[in-house]
């Protein structure tokens, strides 16, 4: 669905990033322009939905380099970490849903240059638009996009001019370990002019870490090694056919854990050994085809993906020294097929196929060891296993303009979808007689409708309800023997979300500001959720997914955007969600236990208030050059980890409050920055793990919990070649 929020296309306007000569400033909010509707090139203004999009200039602005320096501005977002090795998988949560259960993929879509695969923890550079659609997207989008889609579309070769940039980063963070390095760049090269071109962009990470290991007195042993690299060609084939084929590679070393001990009295852990090592490789080739078929438009974009991870940890809590080794390897293949009309008519539309085929192999084993040395340690428990998960779907929209005010659209996706699970669970290198060998599918119609009306050209008001859905799957384990858990629960099915929203879009005073607001009704249908079993079988409570009853939510949400409207050259962007949401009955998930939900419960995680400001000045330095200055805030309500009787507990989330601040000067071709990051350092909690206090039964105490780097300070340099 394209949701209705706002589409704040922060001022990426500011006259210092458009024109780094120090040209003519803008006076207006620039409106950014999107590609989220698959078809053309649209101002976020004009398409009726909610989305955030933030194109180079403002990523520039905010200093983003990771997913959580702009998500925090979208309003009702939040982030977490998963807890997974190294730098973890940065998830997205949107409207107040998250992902509830252990086993189950994400409620938040991500795609890059079309791809839905694409590994963890995605760092930005050569990035020409990010756009995050908040919502149900299953109607376009497909799978796993029950809250909403975020989408990155890289920078595209130009068949007309050379170009090229350099830029280097150091930088330094509290409790680190040393000198963080940051190198990056890009050239454009026109080959054919106006038929062929390559570009050519990476970066390379030299990041120290920040946590430190009390036990071994060693500081910074989180720290992150990252070389990764894309390289498109742009052929303009004919007057009618355009082929871009993007290479994307990426090598990534961490060392883990990427958490810290609660009441620890700072940034620490307390390991055994210093390193948990993670590497990440993954390969993405991506292949675009555009044809003007004269009537109408013929687009296929295709991936092919492949990742191999491996991870280890090194731990000593059961008394004896144990290696955890995880070993992953991923591969999947995905294509999509539209044809849209053209022109100016009333009657648009646009079909199309899509078809995606995903292998998640994962291994993990657990060793006993007599020392670091071990050459031959006792093998425990090793799980894992294939999970291919595969969907084919045709869609459509299909708009009319009953005036030249008036337009309504309808959507619709039919899919069908299937999980093939084969996973086994060993003791000792033996079989335990244990495997997970199912095959859950399905196949189901969703629709959307749309409407909107344009009281002139810079209001809008529209109103929607559209739809999103996520896999079923399986419970490796389970079995009244090992874990306390029936044979009952060994799957569990999909989940739906229907979303209802209103909202404006409007650019007032002269087009100085942009107001967009926006309130929805959400209705999630069969949640998974995570539940603890309260029977112990051999290796103890097991924890396993099922369906929850339905969750309704509501929120509101605002973005308000000014450009040289509070004063001259001084831009300024506010962002505002609330969201709340219930279960509407009582459950007993696991038979012959506890109520683990009663009416009226809400969705643990959720951050009801979230808010976020961006402020920038510009002003002349002399003649050749432009300064500017640049701060930006954002603020989470205290959440809780309450929920389905998990293993998350009942622990309170502290409300989060973070400032950035940056200054910096760009003559012709070339730019300074300085910017603190975190600037009162503070250590919000992305994730949190909790434990058993002693003697006390739950697990209700705080024991680890994630971060955001602590403050940074930094300098950052950029060159620009033929400007």
């Amino acid at each position: 669905m394209v949701l209705a929020a706002l589409v704040v296309a922060h001022p990426g306007a500011v006259s210092a990033q458009d024109d780094v000569s120090g040209g003519a400033e803008t006076e207006v909010v620039e409106e950014i322009i999107v590609t989220a509707d698959k078809r053309s090139a649209k101002s976020v203004q004009d398409l009726a939905g909610s989305i955030t999009a933030f194109d180079a200039n403002k990523i520039e602005q905010l200093d983003a380099l990771d997913f959580d320096d702009f998500i925090v501005q979208v309003p009702g977002t939040n982030f977490l970490n998963d807890g997974g090795p190294g730098r973890g998988n940065e998830v997205a949560s949107i409207r107040g849903l998250s992902a509830v259960a252990d086993n189950t993929i994400g409620v938040v879509a991500a795609y890059l240059d079309g791809a839905p695969h694409f590994g963890n923890s995605y760092r930005l550079f050569d990035i020409g638009e990010v756009g995050v659609l908040r919502g149900p997207q299953g109607t376009l989008w497909g799978s796993q996009s029950i809250g909403g889609l975020i989408y990155f579309r890289s920078a595209r070769p130009d068949t007309e001019s050379f170009a090229a940039n350099m830029q280097g980063d150091l930088y330094r963070s509290s409790n680190d370990s040393g000198l963080s390095q940051r190198y990056s760049g890009m050239v454009n090269l026109p080959m054919v002019e106006d038929k062929f071109a390559v570009r050519l962009a990476g970066h390379i990470i030299d990041e120290t870490g920040y946590i430190q290991n009390i036990r071994t007195g060693t500081k910074g042993i989180n720290d992150v090694q990252e070389t990764a690299w894309r390289i498109s060609a742009l052929l303009e084939a004919t007057d009618a056919v355009t082929v871009t084929a993007i290479y994307h590679g990426n090598d990534l070393e961490t060392d883990a854990p990427n958490y810290f001990l609660v009441g620890s009295g700072g940034l620490n852990v307390d390991q055994p050994s210093d390193t948990g090592r993670t590497t990440q490789q993954y390969d993405l080739f991506n292949l675009i085809v555009d044809a003007n078929l004269g009537w109408g438009t013929l687009n296929y974009t295709g991936s092919t993906y492949a990742n191999k991870g491996h991870y280890t940890d090194f731990t000593d809590d059961t008394g004896a020294l144990q290696l955890f080794d995880t070993v992953i390897d991923e591969d999947a293949n995905t294509h999509e097929l539209r044809l849209s009309s053209t022109g100016d008519g009333a009657f648009q539309w646009l079909v199309g196929f899509y078809s995606d085929d995903y292998d998640d192999f994962f291994e993990s084993t657990d060793f006993t060891l007599t020392g670091f040395n071990d050459q031959s340690p006792a093998e425990g428990v090793r799980s894992g296993g294939l999970i291919n998960r595969s969907e084919n779907a045709f869609f459509g929209e299909f708009s009319y303009d009953f005036t030249d005010r008036l337009r309504v659209l309808l959507g619709g996706r039919w899919f069908d979808w299937e999980v093939d699970n084969r996973e086994v669970f060993l003791i000792g290198g033996g079989d335990f007689g244990f495997v997970t060998n199912g095959i859950a599918s399905d196949d189901d119609f969703f629709y959307k409708v749309l409407g909107e009306y344009r009281f002139s050209d810079d209001v809008m008001v529209y109103a929607s309800r559209s739809e999103g859905f996520r896999y079923g799957g399986f419970n490796t384990f389970v079995g009244e023997a090992l874990f306390g858990i029936s044979e009952e629960f060994y799957e569990f099915g999909p989940d739906t979300l229907v979303s209802y929203e209103g909202g404006v879009k409007a650019s007032l005073l002269d087009r100085k500001m942009t107001l967009n607001a926006s309130a929805y009704l959400l209705d999630w249908q069969e949640v998974q959720a995570v539940v603890q079993s309260d029977t112990a079988g051999a290796f103890g409570q097991g924890f396993f997914t099922t369906n929850a009853p339905d969750l309704e939510g509501h929120g509101l949400e605002l973005e308000i955007v000014t450009q040289d409207l509070i004063a001259p050259d001084v831009y300024a962007s506010l962002s505002y969600g609330m969201t709340e949401n219930e279960f509407q009955d009582d459950a007993q998930l696991f038979p012959g236990t506890r109520v683990t939900i009663n009416k009226g419960d809400e969705l643990r995680r959720t951050v009801r208030n979230t808010w976020a400001l961006d402020i920038g000045y510009d002003f002349d330095l002399g003649t050749i050059a432009r300064g500017y200055a640049r701060a930006n805030y954002w603020h989470k309500d205290s959440a809780s980890s309450a929920g389905f009787n998990g293993n998350d507990g009942d622990v309170t989330i502290p409300a989060q409050d973070v400032v950035n601040i940056s200054a910096g000067a760009i003559w012709d071709e070339v730019q300074f920055k300085l910017y603190v990051d975190n600037v009162t350092d503070e250590t919000p909690w992305m994730n949190v793990f909790s434990g058993n206090p002693v003697g006390l039964p739950g697990s209700d105490q705080a024991v680890r919990a994630n971060t955001i780097r602590p403050r940074t300070v930094g300098l950052e340099a950029t060159y620009y070649f033929g400007m």
